[in-house]
């Protein structure tokens, strides 16, 4: 409304029977509105009070509105249609501005600093200044001896009608609830003359009735009458106490006291009733952009000093500028971002980073690809508009954030990054003694403010930490890409302790492993740890890394009410038991902290499905592709180097209809082995006993391949290099004289050149080095530089979630991690159900080494005394033979088990 008014469209405003209207001062000048003695009040002041500012200006006191110190916008009487109303006009007009100064003692024509600056700010017309200076024509010696005593300073604006009637010099104050009365000069017919000496030090609120026996005071005496004060609260108020048994009660402000019903409304939620029950509005502050953290704080509150506590590198800079973008560009508040030894270049590319997001290193080399490019242009317009004000001067101080508070209105949330154990003397905000200062300013300045404050410090000392004495306070501590968080107040000690995710590829802190929530353990007191309920077996210990175990079922007929610190309690399926802890994993490491996302996803959805196992299972399916992408994302935080998401799409990877097929030959398998069906038809081999195998998480398996960082890059030359992966050109198809085996390459007949992938050509070469077909001759190359890792980590992470649930026969969770692995590869093609990822040649890629892989295994049975009989796509394997000997049975990614058994030839039916 300010800005509005400030570009010359008035805003009229109303509080009931009472209308104003929000204007410039140049407007209210122009309208006859004298300004030098007006109230006036910052932003932040007029916000928490703008319907008492109406009602106060439409009983004629305008009202002043100030950007730092530069008087901006005025509140004046209004009409109920909205229109200005003119100032009442005055009785008596101002003395000569002379003869007050020949008359008027010294300091009181002197104005105090606040009028001073409006008084030089506030334009005022010729015309008015004229008038000023214009003396009454009708105003005889004896009056004008008498008014400097009244004015003694510059005339102010006329009083409305309603104040017509002078009221008596002794008139009792007035209640600390009602305005202000004007400083002016009473209106309808002037008073006698009166002996009275003036009394140029005094502005009165009204002409004093002295009785005509009065003896006259002596100049230098002071007046009976103290100066009124100005409206509680405002920070303006002037009290002169003055001796004397006529002296008036000086008025004070009043405390701050607020009803216990008052105090409720802010920690206890309003209900709305709707018929018999009602519905809770949960009270929640600004969001950190983190939902665990949320959830134990219950979003930054307005009054509150929050500090982010950890070492060098641990975080707590990540976190303020998580809750720093997701109020400005999520939920559009303003934002004062005060930077401590960080420039704005810092922060920007931190926000682009974690919000589009894009690789942070690469961003602030200037190394995006140009999809990236084209995205972070995209985001540019979203990004200028945000309401997020950084302040990265040098000479940053806690008083100087303090002033920067009323430039900014509806601000809600300030943020300072950082302040430094290390002192600097070019950094105001470092140092041990400046930090300890700059903390107690700062939690003053949430409780003055009424706003959330949030800043970081750069250490974890428990000691200096303790010393800060701060309401709240959270400790970072880093292990690797995971942050465990403890949140602690000062009167209750640690409150809840919290492990989140250390995206640092993206410049950001999430949760467990987004969208799902991380676990958030409550810690009790250390005094006294509670027991456990009697119905209840007391759980083992649980630390921050191992998957959450989840309670047994309750027998009572009622469930704990959720609260911000613990999850409601899930209903387990019938036939789902929880998987014990993880022993070690690959290589001694431990998942547990991915795992853990899997396992609470499944509980969730158990809760929400009421134990149904189909209905949770069929939930679950639906979210795989995000929640699959989402782990992906996790499990590559702090790796080498990052993989290009959305490369530039090669023709010949692309799909010619909406449901067709690319140029890339993959070698599926449809193989029977037809020499010995034919001589199983004609008699010339006995009949035999087939058992079809079945190969377990065959793509799983093959996310174990050689894929392409970076786009793929043509080579014209051809050639194989095995550091690199990507598409080869073959001028014609290789040659397979081998009738007991599969061909590598599937069963496709096309003439002339083929593009296969990386997995497919490694098969080739490792046929080669077998002496079962010659090398590949690769004309024409499109590569990469390439890694087997890239999935490695991503693969384990879901093996070893599988291998817990077949353990503990949990099929909901079976299920949900084939849902993943399969929809991850089927998806990250041109599938416009997975936006995270384009990278068909991947997909092509690990299908091809699922088709590779039982080709392989083919292979296996065949060099030991196996028959194939039968391959068929990625996982199925027909075989005659005694094939335990070769393949260990069951159900984990590196066995094999049988799906049936039917003989040869088959008996036709009589």
């Amino acid at each position: 409304m300010i800005d509005a008014a400030i570009e010359g469209h008035p805003t009229p405003l109303t509080r009931g029977p009472h209308h104003a209207l929000l204007t410039t001062p140049a407007h209210a000048t122009e309208l006859g509105w004298n300004l030098a003695h007006a109230t006036i009040h910052s932003f932040a002041d007029a916000r928490k009070k703008l319907g008492d500012l109406i009602q106060y200006s439409a009983e004629g006191h305008p009202q002043v509105l100030c950007r730092h110190k530069t008087p901006v916008a005025v509140l004046l009487a209004a009409a109920a249609d909205g229109t200005p109303a003119p100032p009442a006009p005055q009785a008596e007009t101002a003395p000569d501005t002379a003869a007050l100064a020949a008359t008027a003692a010294p300091d009181s024509t002197t104005p105090s600093k606040g009028q001073q600056a409006v008084q030089n700010l506030l334009p005022t017309t010729t015309a008015e200044a004229a008038k000023d200076r214009a003396p009454a024509p009708t105003t005889t010696p004896a009056e004008a001896a008498v008014e400097p005593t009244t004015f003694s300073q510059p005339q102010p604006e006329p009083a409305p009608a309603a104040h017509h009637t002078p009221a008596p010099a002794h008139t009792p104050p007035a209640s600390l609830d009602t305005p202000p009365a004007p400083l002016t000069a009473p209106t309808g017919p002037p008073a006698a003359p009166t002996p009275a000496a003036p009394t140029p030090s005094t502005p009165a609120l009204q002409h004093p009735v002295t009785p005509p026996t009065a003896p006259p005071a002596p100049p230098s005496e002071p007046s009976p009458l103290a100066t009124a004060p100005a409206m509680p609260g405002t920070g303006h108020e002037t009290v002169i106490p003055t001796p004397g048994p006529l002296a008036t009660p000086v008025p004070r402000t009043p405390r701050r006291l607020a009803a216990l019903a008052q105090a409720l409304d802010t920690i206890l939620p309003t209900t709305v009733p709707t018929g018999e029950s009602t519905t809770p509005t949960p009270l929640m502050g600004l969001s950190t952009g983190i939902r665990a953290l949320d959830d134990v704080l219950g979003g930054l509150q307005p009054g509150r000093f929050y500090l982010v506590a950890a070492a060098p590198g641990a975080g707590s800079s990540l976190i303020a500028t998580a809750a720093a973008r997701t109020s400005a560009l999520d939920q559009h508040q303003p934002v004062l971002y005060a930077a401590s030894g960080l420039t704005r270049a810092d922060i920007a590319a931190r926000i682009v980073a974690a919000h589009l997001p894009v690789d942070y290193r690469r961003l602030r080399a200037g190394r995006l690809t140009p999809t990236e490019q084209d995205d972070t242009a995209a985001l540019h317009h979203h990004l200028v508009q945000a309401p997020l004000y950084i302040d990265d001067g040098t000479d940053l101080t806690t008083d100087a954030i303090a002033e920067s508070i009323p430039d900014l209105p509806g601000l809600a949330l300030v943020v300072v990054d950082r302040l430094q154990t290390t002192e600097d003397p070019r950094l105001p905000l470092s140092g041990p003694a400046q930090i300890t200062d700059a903390a107690q300013a700062l939690a003053h300045l949430a409780r003055t403010h009424e706003l959330p404050v949030l800043a970081a410090v750069d250490t974890d000392d428990p000691h200096l930490i303790a010393a800060l004495s701060l309401d709240i306070t959270i400790t970072l501590a880093r292990d690797a890409d995971q942050i465990h968080a403890t949140i602690t107040e000062r009167d209750l000690g640690p409150q809840a302790t919290l492990t989140l995710h250390a995206d640092l590829a993206h410049a950001r802190i999430t949760d467990l492993a987004h969208p799902y929530t991380s676990a958030v353990t409550p810690t009790p007191a250390p005094q006294t740890p509670p027991a456990a309920p009697p119905h209840v077996p007391a759980q083992p210990p649980q630390t921050p890394l191992q998957a959450p175990i989840s309670p047994p079922p309750d027998p009572t007929p009622t469930k704990p009410t959720p609260t911000a610190h613990t999850a409601a309690p899930r209903r387990p399926s019938p036939r789902r038991t929880t998987p014990p802890p993880p022993q070690g994993g690959y290589a001694n490491r431990d998942y547990s902290y991915f795992t853990g996302t899997i396992t609470r996803a499944v509980d969730e959805a158990l809760h929400d499905h009421d134990g149904d196992i189909a209905a949770a299972t069929e939930a679950l399916v639906k979210k795989a592709v995000p929640n699959a992408m989402a782990l992906f994302e996790a499990t590559r935080v702090g790796g080498n180097y990052e993989h290009t998401v959305y490369p530039e799409t090669l023709e010949f990877l692309r799909k010619k209809t909406k449901d067709g097929a690319d140029e890339i030959w993959e070698g599926r398998h449809n193989w029977t082995n037809a020499h010995l069906m034919d001589a199983l038809q004609n008699g010339t081999h006995p009949p035999i006993t087939v058992n079809a195998l079945d190969t377990n998480a065959s793509f799983l398996s093959a996310f174990k391949t050689h894929l392409p960082i970076g786009a793929l890059i043509h080579d014209p030359q051809g050639g194989f290099d095995p550091k690199r992966s990507g598409i080869y050109r073959l001028p014609n198809r290789p040659t397979w004289h081998h009738p007991d085996l599969p061909d590598p390459i599937g069963n496709r007949r096309e003439d002339g050149p083929v593009l296969l992938d990386d997995a497919t050509i490694r098969l080739l070469i490792r046929c080669a080095r077998l002496g079962l077909c010659e090398a590949p001759h690769i004309t024409e190359c499109w590569t990469s530089g390439a890694s087997e890792g890239l999935l490695e980590k991503f693969r384990r992470v879901l093996t070893e979630a599988r291998t817990n649930a077949l353990e503990t026969d949990d099929t909901v969770t079976v299920e949900y991690i084939k849902a993943m692995y399969s929809k991850f590869t089927s998806t990250i093609g041109e599938s416009s159900v997975n936006r995270d990822i384009r990278r068909p040649d991947w997909m092509h890629i690990i299908r091809s080494q699922a088709f590779a892989n039982l080709w392989y295994k083919s292979h296996r049975a065949h060099s030991n005394g196996l028959t194939v009989v039968r391959v068929r796509g990625t996982d199925e394997l027909h075989v005659t033979g005694d094939w335990r000997t070769v393949f260990t049975e069951g159900r984990l990614t590196t066995q094999m088990k049988q799906k049936d058994q039917y003989p040869l030839p088959r008996k036709s039916a009589r």
